[in-house]
């Protein structure tokens, strides 16, 4: 805690922060009037007491015997009962309160009460329920009776059950750790009724067992033999859950006359017998009770014992019954004790004091009430310090009495009768309270007891049997801890660790940043003191200077920056603290040596072999080593002290960090640039001490275009069961287990049946060290099993492979380490989707080994990324299977085709150029000139020619024998009345939401204000894309509508100038929809003109025929074209430019 001071420390002037849970903690804002009794934390508590002069409740520490208070000069106050005082109600504490309340189920319970209990209503059925249960987590012991009970009458505390025998009631009372049950014998005659020579309660438990105690319990006030009535419950672990005494019996006479009751414990029953001669005997005054209890002895609360003379035996252990519900001490006469003679009292009680351990008590007093005192001018009871208590405690066995000489007295009076006062008494425990904290005393016990025990009746007192200790102490500061530099968070690890000896750490400063965390058991806030020495830690006093800082939350860091010209030098130094309160030092911290070093290492050297800084080398994509160098070793007595390097390509971040691990500083580093031409490698050098170069090495060179792949397969030229690499024509690969090939995406492709085919090379085709990437076209069957597509081996697993994976159900390039048979580790880059089965689908897998990241394309589009480690995989290279544990599996069901490899990493531009492979998927020259079909050059199949149709061209001229007629002499007319179409088969392996062209070469009959339609596709009731014209408000213009889903909803892209009748016109469209782009080409001229945006667009793929002539909207045809049509192309993939323009240009119409 913080004492309040007389003066503030004087402090120098430097920067300081308090870093509390990742917050900085500013001043505290000034109180306001109204200054609250509690409040939840410490530190504010500690705060508001100390602005407003009040004691505060630091609500977070408060039991249900004790609180705590801040107090204004910074000590604290400790108030803390034998028993509970509040118990915690839905999250609230709350006074205890036994009074009895009926529940939601019926049942009854107090309102509040330490111990959780139930009591029964009565009525009809109430034999079948327990009378009464004690209740602690699972476990539960109560009693029950033989015969439905009456209606419950409560008052307060108790719940009664009338005449439950002739004459005799049933009384239930709550008390603060259990209940007691009483039969309540209103007369002797009643007294005398059979049924009282033996009564059988029923037992009520649960998960617990009754058993007999082993220590004697009470022994009759009248007799002299013991009888033996404690009860032990014990849970299924065998340890003690509550306790009870089924025993006690007593009158209603001044002195409240005891008698013994014997007791039978049976497997689910307890019997008690009463003593005949007390209930006989004339001097019993009625009513008379016979009181088993039951009560809670792993609760948390402490005990109490009131030991007797005239009773030398009885074990009034934590007894609260009858004439036991208080504290006594003195001498009394016979009658008014209920004895045969005169007697003395005392009582020993135990309270917690663990909680003081290692406290300065400033002060400690014992707190109770005198209930009644029996004389107005009595003498003193004493307070002592005692040994400790339990069930074996008795007049006859008592503890010891420490010190030989009371703590402390106390004189005043309370008769009720006669000289009534409020009973308050205290006494001073200082020194006893002192001892516990110096001890580590977990328990103290004290007594009660006259000071003249020979002085009849005017030294007897009952006190309230709940005294409390209330204790002003303060605590020392703890050790403080965490120390570091240079901090960067609120974690123990996020600052420079501290350590003495080599492992000393280095900064590179003479202005560093020390820091501890602090901490007080109190709470509150701290001071600290920082001391430096210049040198090491052993030897040599501590000359240097110090640092204070005040208000520190408990728990939090401190840290201040040294003053300029505090460190005159490089070289070691030492500092540590200690943590006060403004009254109390705590112990030291250790040393933390550190040194300042503020050299500078040089600028690296940078060179490479791979990428050197004259002439253009290597390739875009393609891992190069860098050899980083530290030019000069710039460390203590002219050592190499470069710990790390820092690089970036292209800008100065130098953010990628290389660890050195050679003694001589010189690392070669794998680097991939990933931009072609002129590149400048970044490099700076770290010391251990922090310190950066002056400036980055500027590394200058130049990268050469990306390229071509190491290795490909279209097979499309296979020979005896060898497919050719068509890009280096080093790595053929070679059918296995029965693989074929059949019609692929373009040409060729190979087979798998999920089961034995794949094919390989080999040897290995690409250094997974270094930067590489593969692609290909694949349409997988089925999704029954993960299916690999292509990877390379090692010696027991496949290092890295392009895959379906059935665990994700979805593509993926998956990376899988280490090379061994056991179970490896998997990490996948996957797609955002699962496969479309029976599609043909693009892949292309990446890994970069600068940043690790493993990317993953799915048609032209990043889907997936992830990091994880390559190793070198020196096996063949497998296309339709992979490896695990040394075997072939993972076989792939369908046909994968255009399968590359590169040794370097493909951008993002490249991997949807690569996804962008044209292929011709229908032709139409429509050259026939007669007949009702019309030939597609690419599959062979015709189409079918309808409506107002003809074959026009250029005329046969018969007087030209030498005339020839080529292709773009023959045309197709559509006239009126505007009903001619040809609709020809789907083209194949054809996708309308995936990437395509179209071309075509058209003349307008007439500018008519009507749209109409060049080429398109059917559906179910629109096309996906229309070439031809649009008419609006705006004119007539050449366009290309897309239709972004199957119910319509077209965007247009247009020519920039208006359609001309009565001329031919070369038309080209395409669709990008890895960037969903729409363009128009008009005679080889890409087009600027949309009726939207022309990129970001997206359609759907059709299931319909391809159409000349006409197109379909909200299921009709429409649109029919009216003029000719001529050499209509339609393709998978995007067509450039320069393709589109040599098409128009080799086939161009006049």
């Amino acid at each position: 805690m913080r004492i309040a001071r007389g003066r503030g420390f004087v402090l120098p002037v430097l920067s300081a922060a308090i870093v509390a849970g990742g917050m900085i903690v500013g001043s505290v804002a000034s109180v306001a009037a109204e200054v609250p009794d509690e409040v939840p934390d410490a530190v504010s508590a500690e705060r508001l007491a100390e602005q407003s002069g009040k004691s505060v409740v630091i609500g977070s520490e408060t039991t249900e015997t004790s609180q705590v208070r801040a107090n204004p000069d910074g000590s604290r106050t400790l108030t803390n009962h034998v028993h509970p005082v509040r118990v915690k109600k839905n999250e609230q504490w709350t006074a205890v309160d036994l009074d009895l309340a009926v529940q939601p189920d019926g049942t009854l319970a107090p309102k509040a009460a330490p111990v959780a209990m139930s009591f029964t209503a009565g009525g009809a059925g109430s034999a079948e329920r327990p009378v009464a249960r004690l209740i602690k987590g699972d476990a539960e012991v109560g009693f029950g009776w033989g015969t439905d009970l009456p209606p419950v009458r409560i008052n307060g505390k108790t719940a009664t059950y009338p005449d439950v025998l002739p004459g005799v009631d049933l009384e239930v009372e709550a008390a603060l750790t259990g209940f007691a049950q009483n039969l309540v014998v209103k007369s002797a005659e009643a007294a005398q009724q059979s049924a009282l020579q033996k009564i059988t309660f029923k037992s009520h438990t649960k998960n617990t067992r009754i058993e007999k105690a082993t220590t004697p319990g009470p022994a009759s006030r009248s007799a002299t033999t013991e009888s033996g009535g404690g009860l032990v419950v014990t849970g299924p672990d065998g340890e003690q859950v509550f306790g009870g005494d089924a025993s006690r019996m007593w009158d209603s006479s001044e002195g409240a006359r005891q008698g013994v009751m014997a007791v039978e414990v049976g497997a689910d029953s307890i019997s008690v017998t009463p003593d005949q001669s007390f209930l006989l005997d004339p001097a019993t005054t009625y009513p008379v009770r016979l009181d088993p209890d039951y009560y809670c002895t792993s609760c948390g609360k402490q005990h109490h014992a009131v030991v007797q003379s005239p009773w030398p035996t009885a074990s009034n252990f934590d007894a609260t019954s009858g004439q036991l519900g208080d504290l006594k001490a003195g001498y009394l006469n016979a009658s008014s004790l209920g004895a045969s003679s005169a007697g003395i009292s005392r009582s020993y009680f135990q309270m917690n004091t663990s909680s003081m351990t290692g406290k300065k008590i400033k002060s400690a007093t014992m707190k109770t009430r005198i209930l009644s005192s029996y004389s107005c001018s009595p003498s003193p009871t004493e307070l002592w310090l005692t040994g400790g208590i339990d069930h074996n405690t008795r007049w006859n066995n008592q503890p010891g009495w420490e010190w030989g000489a009371a703590l402390s007295e106390n004189n005043n009076r309370n008769n009720p009768a006669h000289c009534a006062t409020d009973g308050g008494a205290e006494f001073n425990a200082t020194s006893a309270v002192a001892a516990a904290a110096a001890g580590a005393w977990s328990t103290t016990t004290f007594m009660l007891k006259a000071k003249n025990e020979s002085d009849l009746n005017n030294s007897w007192r009952r006190f309230d049997l709940n005294p409390y200790l209330e204790v002003t102490y303060n605590s020392y500061p703890l050790v403080p801890v965490d120390l570091g530099l240079e901090g960067w968070g609120p974690g123990a690890n996020d600052a420079i660790r501290c350590a003495t000896g080599p492992t000393r750490p280095l900064v590179g400063t003479r202005t560093p940043r020390v820091r501890a965390r602090l901490s007080d058991p109190d709470g509150g806030m701290t001071d600290a003191r920082f001391q430096f020495k210049d040198g090491l830690s052993p030897g040599g006093p501590w000359t240097g200077p110090e640092i204070y800082m005040n208000d520190v939350p408990s728990g939090s860091f401190v840290e201040v920056r040294v003053p300029d010209n505090w460190f005159t030098h490089d070289g070691i130094w030492t500092f540590n603290l200690t943590a006060g309160d403004g009254e109390l030092s705590g112990p030291r911290s250790e040393d933390c040596e550190f040194e300042v070093d503020t050299i500078k290492p040089n600028i690296p050297a940078v060179s490479s072999t791979d990428y050197p800084a004259t002439g253009s080398s290597g390739s875009v994509g393609h891992t190069g080593i860098f050899r980083f160098s530290p030019a000069g070793n710039t460390g203590r007595d002219g050592t190499m002290d470069v710990v790390r390097y820092g690089w970036s390509l292209n800008s100065d971040t130098t953010d990628n960090q290389v660890l050195v691990t050679e003694v001589d500083g010189v690392m070669d580093v794998a680097i991939t640039p990933t931009k072609e031409g002129p590149n400048v490698l970044y490099v700076r050098a770290y010391d251990q001490a922090g310190n950066i170069a002056a400036e980055p090495q500027k590394y200058l060179f130049t990268v050469a275009a990306p390229t071509n792949p190491v290795a490909a397969w279209t097979f499309d030229d296979a020979t005896g069961g060898t497919v050719a690499d068509v890009a280096s024509g080093n790595h053929p690969l070679t059918l296995n287990g029965g693989a074929s090939l059949a019609s692929g995406y373009s040409g060729s492709a190979q087979t798998g049946n999920g089961g034995t085919h794949y094919s390989a090379t080999s040897g290995p085709v690409v250094d997974t060290s270094h930067a590489f990437s593969l692609s290909a076209w694949v349409k997988l069957d089925h999704a029954n099993y993960s299916a690999a597509v292509a990877g390379q081996d090692g010696n027991f697993i496949s290092s890295f492979f392009l895959q379906y994976s059935v665990e994700t159900d979805r593509w993926a390039m998956t990376l899988v380490s280490p090379d061994q048979i056991a179970p490896p580790t998997i990490v996948r880059a996957v797609s955002a989707a699962p496969p479309q089965l029976g599609v043909w689908t693009h892949l292309v897998g990446t890994y970069e080994p600068n940043s690790r990241e493993v990317s993953l394309y799915v048609n032209g589009k990043l889907e997936g990324t992830t990091t994880a480690d390559v190793w070198p995989a020196g096996g063949p290279f497998v296309v339709g299977a992979g490896k695990r544990s040394g075997d072939r599996v993972d076989h792939f069901p369908g046909l994968i085709d255009h399968v590359q490899v590169w040794n370097r990493l493909l951008t993002p531009t490249e991997a949807a150029r690569e996804n962008n492979l044209v292929v011709l998927r229908a032709h139409y020259n429509l050259d026939e000139r007669t007949g009702t079909e019309t030939k597609d050059e690419v599959t062979g199949q015709n189409a079918a020619v309808s409506g107002s149709t003809s074959w026009a061209g250029t005329p046969v001229d018969p007087d030209d024998p030498n005339q020839i007629l080529t292709s773009i002499d023959k045309w197709m007319n559509f006239g009126a009345p505007s009903t001619g179409q040809v609709v020809g088969p789907r083209p194949v392996n054809l996708r309308t939401d995936r990437s395509y062209t179209v071309t075509a070469w058209a003349r307008l009959a007439e500018i008519d204000g009507t749209s109409r339609a060049v080429v398109s596709m059917g559906d179910a009731t629109h096309s996906p894309f229309i070439l031809g014209v649009h008419s609006d408000g705006g004119g007539t213009k050449w366009s290309m509508e897309l239709t972004r889903t199957p119910s319509g909803d077209g965007r247009y892209a247009l020519s920039d100038i208006p359609a001309e009748a009565d001329t031919w016109v070369h038309l080209a469209a395409t669709f990008d929809a890895t960037s969903g782009t729409v363009a128009l080409y008009v005679n080889g001229v890409k087009q600027n003109t949309f009726d939207g945006p022309s990129t970001g667009q997206e359609s759907f793929n059709a299931s319909g025929e391809l159409l000349l002539g006409r197109d379909l909207w909200s299921g009709v045809a429409s649109e029919q074209w009216k003029g000719d049509v001529d050499d209509v192309r339609i393709y998978s993939g995007v067509l450039s430019t320069a393709d589109v323009d040599a098409i128009r240009a080799s086939t161009i119409h006049f």
